[in-house]
This record gives structure tokens, sequence and C-alpha cells, in this order.
């Protein structure tokens, strides 16, 4: 099949999906599994610091393609009467959020700016350390709560540790003296003779444990889910909203590759002292891609198949790039805040849809058979994309108005996002129209900024004209979202569901 009838074949999908229910997730002879598509609860709304809430069932949204005049709906789209002000809800220019009020003490302040927070490099009370940003590994953990040394009574699995401070723990950390001697010694739960991590038996005798994602996905504008970063007590999903008419097409690309087997999206579990997932207060949960185990990539989302670890996706310790500081209550995972990426299939076969979710968190329900965690529901990661890796991305929807021809592109992803954009896809005769949007997530702390920008047509490609910093700088051009001192994202929320497999070494 050629790159542009793969296309095609694609957005056929898309249109069969706008007249009916869309189907992520289909149920297979491996039992019931109560919850996956919503038919129980889900945590709503995600703010730092706070328990998550019960919120409604998720509903797999089906994407709406109308055939309209995109000039109309643009000039809609960028229509706002409001008189910008701090506490009413809105982030505006210059400010970091804003929780509808015009209190301090709340983590907004009185100014609509970020009161004490972990990643702000301030040593807060309570923390242990703040080096500016949240990720672990880099001598501070993601939480602030541990300068992640060998000695310090905690187990920092994004070091390499497996103990710290309990019988038979080496020097470093990173070693039980009982562990691969092929005898199962008190505590563990199995020994393969070695130490080596991701064949089955990791480096503390611990059962290795993960899940790979059979269905992920863009939430749509609409949802209820996600994390607040407004501080308002709802969602934000502003890269929902910039998609548009497009999250159709996203969400079936995505899946199409994990219900054919070549994309797997892999949670891996670190420290997990609940072989059950059920309540378990310090584990870590790594984000990794991975590669097929036994040459059948139908059966990569079956319960229990064998897997590799994508070697790309770990660091130099072979633990995963991304990783969750995360506890289970009651068999409800909680994660983050962490900085990680993303490595996505795109609608364009060939085209990397790579990006950072910054002061990203995750949550979700695990289920187990009595003897290990087969399966996640509910499942919900939501964060921020920076700008600047947006401008890294091709406007890949240039290449599908071209029928999926390959070629250089004339605009960037983020640009269709700020100024909007209508594509026309030929041979189908559908619109689809993305943008225009802002961005709302304030990362450096100076305030929101302003991104400019002009519209595209099927005759001229969106633009980015300037930028306005925080503090009110501007700075012109086309590449000005690159410049250091503009450090702002979309809020995004993402959905997904998983079952167990089994690892089975390093590959890919």
């Amino acid at each position: 099949m050629t790159r542009r009838s793969s296309s095609l074949v694609l957005l056929a999908a898309v249109l069969s999906a706008s007249c009916g229910r869309s189907v992520l997730w289909e149920p297979r002879d491996s039992g019931p599994r109560p919850d996956v598509l919503g038919d129980g609860p889900l945590p709503d709304v995600i703010r730092p610091d706070v328990p998550v809430i019960d919120g409604e069932p998720i509903d797999v949204p089906t994407p709406d393609v109308p055939d309209i005049d995109a000039a109309d709906v643009l000039s809609d789209r960028v229509l706002d009467t409001r008189v910008p002000r701090c506490g009413d809800s809105v982030i505006d220019p210059g400010e970091s959020c804003d929780d509808g009020n015009n209190r301090d003490g709340d983590g907004c302040s009185a100014m609509c700016r970020f009161e004490a927070r972990c990643g702000d490099n301030r040593r807060d009370p309570g923390e242990v350390c703040d080096d500016g940003n949240n990720r672990s590994g880099d001598g501070c953990r993601s939480d602030c709560l541990s300068d992640e040394r060998c000695g310090n009574m905690i187990v920092d699995t994004s070091r390499g540790e497996v103990c710290d401070g309990t019988p038979g723990c080496s020097m470093d950390c990173r070693t039980i003296t009982t562990c691969g001697n092929m005898r199962m010694d008190p505590g563990e739960t199995c020994d393969d003779g070695n130490t080596t991590r991701w064949d089955g038996c990791a480096p503390d005798c611990q059962t290795e444990q993960g899940l790979v994602m059979d269905a992920f996905f863009f939430d749509s504008v609409s949802s209820t889910r996600g994390c607040d970063f407004s501080g308002d007590g709802r969602p934000d999903n502003t890269f929902g909203a910039a998609l548009g008419d497009s999250l159709g097409l996203i969400n079936t690309a995505i899946n199409n590759g994990i219900s054919n087997g070549n994309v797997l999206l892999q949670f891996t579990f670190l420290g997990l002292d609940d072989r059950l997932g059920v309540n378990d207060r310090d584990v870590r949960v790594g984000f990794t891609t991975g590669a097929d185990g036994d040459m059948d990539r139908l059966n990569n989302r079956d319960p229990g198949n064998p897997q590799r670890i994508n070697r790309m996706a770990l660091n130099m310790l072979g633990l995963p790039q991304a990783n969750y500081q995360s506890t289970i209550t009651a068999s409800r995972i909680a994660g983050g805040p962490e900085d990680i990426e993303l490595n996505l299939p795109s609608p364009v076969m060939g085209m990397d849809f790579r990006f950072r979710v910054r002061r990203s968190r995750i949550t979700g329900t695990l289920m187990n058979n009595g003897t290990r965690i087969t399966a996640i529901d509910s499942g919900i990661l939501c964060g921020a994309v920076p700008l600047r890796d947006l401008a890294a991305i091709p406007n890949f929807f240039e290449l599908l108005a071209r029928g999926g021809r390959p070629g250089p592109t004339q605009s960037t992803l983020l640009e269709a996002m700020i100024g909007g954009y209508r594509v026309m896809i030929p041979f189908v005769g559908i619109s689809l129209i993305v943008g225009p949007s802002r961005a709302d997530i304030d990362l450096d702390g100076d305030g929101l900024e302003q991104i400019i920008g002009t519209p595209g047509t099927a005759t001229v490609a969106p633009r980015i004209t300037e930028c306005v910093d925080g503090n009110g700088t501007r700075i012109p051009g086309r590449t000005c979202v690159m410049d250091p001192r503009i450090q702002d994202a979309f809020s995004a929320t993402f959905r997904f569901n998983g079952v167990w497999f089994r690892p089975v070494g390093v590959g890919g």
C-alpha cells in the first residue's frame, strides 16, 4: 500500500466514525473488564497537591467533521469580547494562573501568579530540594521530597537504587547481596541468577510487571477530565481545542498503530511492593515504547504477550527516561508531576509526532487476578505541551491536503494551531479546521505570553508573526517561539487503557 493510499484509507475510517460511535477497545476472551470505556467512576480534575475527585464516566468521543466555511469559523473563534482581569477564571497574558478569586495562600496569588510549588527553583517549607523542574534522576526527585542520595533511607529507583539502608543492601544501593544466587531467598519472588532488568526478574529479585496500551487518544475539549493548571477547579485542555476537527483523524492514526501491533506504549513498574497493585505508597511507573517479543505483532494487545523494552526509551542506567513518582491507594494509581516525552504516530505515515509533556500527571484504576496486576482502566495522562516542541513538527495537514504525497511543508503544526488553518482533503470531500487558539500554560512563571499569527487557507500557509513575552517584550518573526524567553505551553489531556505484558528483554 502506498503512502498516499494509506492516508486515504485512514481518512475513510474517520469519515465512517463520524456516522456513529468510535470503538477504541473491544473485549477479548481474557475475561470481563469492567469500566474500560467508562461504566464506572473515574478521576475528574487533577490538581497539584489536591486529591483526585470522581467525575463522569469515560465516553469515547465521536469525531465531528463538518463541511463548513473556514473563514467564518476562524473569524468566530478569534472573537473575544471579555475585558481581561485577574480573578475571572481565565488565564490572560501576564497571568500564570487564575482561580477565580483575588486571594493569596491558595496556590494562585491575588495577582494571578503561582505561589510556592515544587519545580519553582525555590526550596519551600516541606521540600528537601528544588532544582526548578519536575524530573527525577537529576539529584532532586520530581516531587522535591528526595535528594536522591544513596543512604537517605529512600529507594530512589530513578537513580537505579533497589534498596537503601536495608539488610544486604550494597554500598551504592543498586544491588542486594542475596539476589542473583539462583535461590529463592525470603522476600524474593524470583531469582534467575542475574541482576539484569527487563528479563522478567528485576535486580531486587521481584517479578517485573508491565502494561501495554490497547487504547490511547487525545481527549476532546468538552471533557471534564484533566489537569487543572489555572486553579479554578476545572480541567484545562487547550490542545484538544486547538486541534479541533482533526481530533478524530489523529486518534484514528494512533489507535490504528496500536491495534495492528506496530505501536507499543508501555507502563512498567519499578519498586512495586504490592504485587496486586492495591496499596503502595512509593512506586515508580516508567513510560516506555516497546518492541514485539515473539515475531507476532497481532498478539501485542493480548494479556500476557511477550514484549521487549525499546532501547531508545531507556537511559544510561537502563531505566525508563520517562517515569512517574506514584502512589497506589485502593487500586487507584496517581503519579506526577513529571516531565516526560511522548512519541506517537501522526496521521501521515513516516512523520514523527514527538513532543514533551511538562508537569504531567497520570491516574487510573489497576486490576488484578489475585496473582498480579492485569490491566489499567480509566487512565488519564495530562500536562503541558511546550510551544517549541510543536514548532518543530511540520504541519502534516498540508500533506493530507495533497493526498499524502511526501515533500516539504510551508508551515509548522504550531502555526496551524495558533493562526488557524483549514485543510480540504481531496477525494473524500471534507474540510478539517484547526485552531485558531492560544497557549494557556505559563511554564517560566513570568506571566502568560502572547503568540500572534495569521490564518492559513488552501493557498496561503498559516504564519506566526510575533511573540510577546510575559513582561511585555516583543519578539518579531516566525521563530520567536524558539527564543528562551518564550516558555508557554498548551494544556492537554490523554486517555488510555492497557493490559499486562511479559517483559522478555531489551530490543528495538
